[in-house]
């Protein structure tokens, strides 16, 4: 079962399990949306990438991508869509959003950093709607 996704010996009790389990997985997880600390992390690392970029530091590539995963993760909560390994960010991203998928190769591929710093901004306004800060603003915490 576990190398096909199907059992070796069907179960008439098992057939409502799997199409249960498939239902689940097609519908994803619900939509986590980026929460104040965290989108205030996100764009602190673009404006540090911006910094950067604009002194031709070429420490630039690594906040940059850096900043982009922090996008691609919070991007993939915002959408109720299942977590990925890194390494499968730009095919899922083509599949489900072809603009994400071309802002992020761009990200990871740009030979300068004006081109860079761009892309990654535009990744990360798809998940937080703009780059403003936004003051006094902390995730609440459920208190027992």
């Amino acid at each position: 079962m576990y190398a096909e996704g199907r059992p070796v010996w069907p179960h008439p009790d098992l057939d409502a399990l799997i199409a249960e389990a498939r239902a689940l997985y097609a519908a994803g997880p619900d939509p986590r949306p980026l929460g104040q600390q965290a989108r205030f992390r996100l764009v602190e690392e673009v404006m540090d990438a911006r910094a950067l970029a604009a002194a031709g530091d070429p420490l630039h590539v690594l906040v940059a991508c850096r900043a982009a995963g922090l996008a691609v993760e919070a991007l993939f909560g915002a959408r109720g869509w299942w977590k990925v390994k890194a390494q499968r960010w730009l095919d899922t991203l083509a599949e489900r959003d072809r603009q994400a998928a071309h802002d992020l190769r761009a990200v990871l591929t740009a030979p300068d950093a004006s081109a860079r710093q761009a892309a990654l901004e535009a990744l990360t306004v798809r998940v937080t709607g703009d780059l403003t800060y936004h003051e006094g603003g902390s995730d609440p915490v459920p208190v027992p």
